[in-house]
């Protein structure tokens, strides 16, 4: 009998998530018109005051709310454990008593799941299902942060209100402190879209916060504002963030996440925006996810994949492996795979494994993943160098290649993304992925299409007189992930357009 009204709130949640967006993209509707505060602070005795002047006020967030007092928010912290794994026991600020009679022990390390906008634990089931991840690899206490009542507010006053729910971690975090001798450094608050904001509220409250991860942290309000306002690195001891939705809130796709980086570590994924399988219409969402989680995704497929992914990371042998790289294009285009310490990086629950000394902001890694779980991907740069012997000449078309490996195969693949002129002594490099590790690589099948161009007379082949060819030098093999690199020798074998050559001869 529940089921119905909870498919009513979600449909009527994600239509206010799509209007609501709107309104305040367009800078007009109710975000903007809904009770503005005259008042210019507001406080709530140990959390301090509040105001919505600069820089809360400010040209990316024209008109700022106050936050709602603690008790209409009314966030709940609910406490799970290897001991207590279905029953939560909430936690409260001040109720010692309660602390030291739940499951929570000051040894282990703590981790805090922090939702979003329009969302609690009734319409999304990713904390729950993110604590099963954590509770399944280690001791772990698990605080999920329940502010829904403050987060089905209108955006603008969600948005404020996520100063106070950080504020209450903070002070709990505190009281967890003082009362059992817990160590901040231990704790991690891992938020996604006004969740991420919430951990830095509560992390610049404290000393010491070990970690914050940001699930794409909402842009709307937040891009480009001061500091302050928004997660950045001086938030905790380490700070990693994925992004998945960073398209711009004023496009078209009406992207939610933040394009800016704002950690010591910053994942774009898949480029960041355009996540493979969000394509899919509703009919596919609803078919997939059922009713509920089959809503939210159409609605905000992008968005949410950041959790998908961290919870993923959480137990899988597969490593999320990123790598460090100056842009999209240029990860796409094989550039950046070749990777040893800081230059590489892992999405998600390990991402602390490895912490740059470079100036956070310019720590940006790229990582492919798939459509749907199993995520993760490997990843292999193929690099073709065209031979300089007489016979070579420019010609036009497309490339394709499959990869066999002891342990595995990569099914032939299209290389070019478009048609592309292909030249005499170039190298031309391309990145590919795969679902299970290759291991060592023993032959790459290849196949190019000879493609005439209108406008190049030189690439025509009127009656197929000519036999278009290309002569292959070498094709290079780098793992990404294994670090192991492959480099096949052919000097200047011949392939016709149409033709499959085997390329095994190593170097």
């Amino acid at each position: 009998m529940m089921l119905c009204p909870l498919v009513l709130l979600t449909w009527c949640a994600s239509a206010l998530l799509v209007i609501e967006a709107r309104s305040v993209r367009n800078h007009t509707g109710p975000a903007f018109v809904h009770h503005v505060e005259k008042r210019s602070s507001v406080c709530y005795g140990d959390l301090g005051c509040f105001s919505n002047n600069a820089p809360f006020r400010s040209l990316q967030r024209p008109v700022s709310f106050l936050p709602e007092s603690p008790t209409k928010i009314n966030p709940k912290f609910m406490l799970y454990t290897r001991q207590a794994r279905t029953s939560g026991h909430r936690l409260h600020a001040g109720d010692a008593a309660g602390l030291k009679s739940s499951t929570f022990r000051a040894n282990r390390p703590t981790k805090f799941l922090v939702h979003g906008f329009i969302d609690n634990t009734l319409l999304g089931s990713w904390m729950q299902k993110m604590t099963k991840e954590f509770l399944t690899h280690g001791d772990y206490n698990v605080v999920i942060v329940d502010w829904g009542f403050g987060s089905l507010a209108l955006y603008g006053q969600a948005t404020a209100n996520t100063r106070v729910v950080g504020a209450m971690i903070a002070q709990l975090i505190t009281f967890m402190q003082t009362t059992t001798g817990a160590k901040p450094e231990d704790m991690h608050i891992i938020g996604h879209s006004l969740g991420s904001h919430i951990a830095g509220y509560a992390g610049e409250k404290l000393r010491y916060l070990g970690r914050i991860t940001g699930m794409d942290p909402a842009e709307p309000y937040f891009q480009n504002t001061d500091k302050v306002v928004r997660l950045d690195p001086s938030d905790a001891l380490f700070v990693d963030v994925i992004h998945t939705d960073a398209a711009s809130f004023y496009s078209p796709n009406l992207g939610l996440g933040m394009s800016q980086a704002c950690g010591h570590v910053d994942f774009y994924v898949n480029g960041g925006n355009n996540q493979p399988g969000c394509e899919q219409g509703p009919i596919s969402q609803l078919a997939q996810q059922g009713l509920l989680e089959g809503t939210r995704e159409f609605v905000a497929c992008n968005h949410m994949r950041a959790y998908h992914l961290f919870s993923e990371s959480i137990n899988s042998k597969c490593p999320f492996e990123g790598y460090r790289c100056t842009s999209d294009d240029d990860f796409n285009s094989g550039k950046c795979l070749a990777c040893s310490g800081e230059e590489c990086g892992y999405l998600g629950m390990h991402a602390d494994r490895v912490k740059p000394h470079r100036t956070p902001a310019t720590n940006k890694y790229y990582l492919k993943t798939g459509s749907r779980s199993p995520f993760c991907r490997y990843h292999y740069e193929v690099a073709l160098t065209i031979s300089n012997s007489h016979s070579s000449r420019d010609e036009r078309g497309d490339m394709y290649a499959r990869v066999t490996g002891r342990a595995g195969r990569i099914e032939e693949v299209k290389l070019t993304k478009d048609t592309m002129y292909i030249k005499p002594a170039k190298t031309y490099t391309f990145l590919l992925t795969s679902q299970v590790e290759l291991g060592d690589v023993h032959n790459v099948n290849f196949r190019w299409v000879h493609d005439s161009s209108f406008l190049d007379i030189g690439s025509w082949n009127p009656l197929n007189i000519r036999h278009p060819t290309l002569y292959i030098d070498k094709v290079k093999v780098d793992s990404g992930e294994a670090k192991k690199t492959v480099t096949f020798c052919m000097h200047g074998a011949a392939v016709e357009t149409g033709k499959t050559m085997m390329i095994a001869g190593k170097c």
